[in-house]
């Protein structure tokens, strides 16, 4: 079975929408806001560098953006090589505990960051829901700088979906004990890639 197999099943097995209808409220809104010259067109992209992303994903997440690099033929050495480096590099699976149960969120560059090519290497259909919810608020954004989430609309769509997404992830954690807690985008896809895959490894 490959991701995009194991996709489908659990789609089917827990009722979930596939990924893009899921996306379907932040999407649009990104287009709608690049009509108004509210785009990303002419930035350097500082929103996926260790300066300004933290960005965190679930299984679910995770499963689909492994779907989508394997569709791709991203599923390589080089791949694995930009997720490993990328932990090693910030340290990300060194945790500090910030509380019970909380750990400090670290800063990173997305190993996905120009990779393969210009822009995202996930597409704005497999990409985690932060990412798409953040936009420029003025046009012409070079260096990033004014630009944010969109809180109102990601939780419009959390109510949507957050009770089938919640058992995709509990779904993964019972057939491949994926931990269901959100992780850093490298920690998150490397985890899914051993536990379902371990022989490409």
């Amino acid at each position: 079975m490959n991701f995009k197999e194991l996709l489908k099943n659990v789609y089917s097995d827990v009722g979930l929408a596939e990924a893009k209808t899921r996306r379907a409220l932040l999407s649009e809104q990104m287009y709608d806001n690049e009509k108004k010259g509210l785009d990303c067109m002419n930035c350097t992209g500082r929103c996926c560098t260790y300066e300004a992303n933290s960005m965190q994903m679930t299984s679910i997440e995770a499963l689909e953006a492994m779907a989508a690099l394997e569709e791709k033929g991203l599923l390589n050495q080089e791949t694995r090589r930009r997720l490993e480096d990328c932990i090693s590099e910030f340290r990300l699976d060194k945790y500090i505990q910030i509380g019970a149960g909380e750990f400090f969120r670290k800063s990173y560059t997305c190993p996905f960051y120009f990779y393969p090519s210009f822009g995202c290497g996930l597409g704005v259909d497999h990409k985690p829901y932060g990412c798409i919810a953040f936009n420029p608020c003025e046009p012409g954004q070079s260096e990033g700088g004014n630009c944010q989430s969109d809180l109102d609309i990601q939780e419009k769509r959390n109510l949507q979906f957050e009770e089938s997404e919640d058992l995709a992830d509990k779904y993964l954690f019972e057939k491949f004990d994926i931990s269901p807690l959100k992780e850093p985008i490298p920690i998150k896809l490397l985890e899914i890639w051993r536990k379902v895959y371990s022989e490409k490894l």
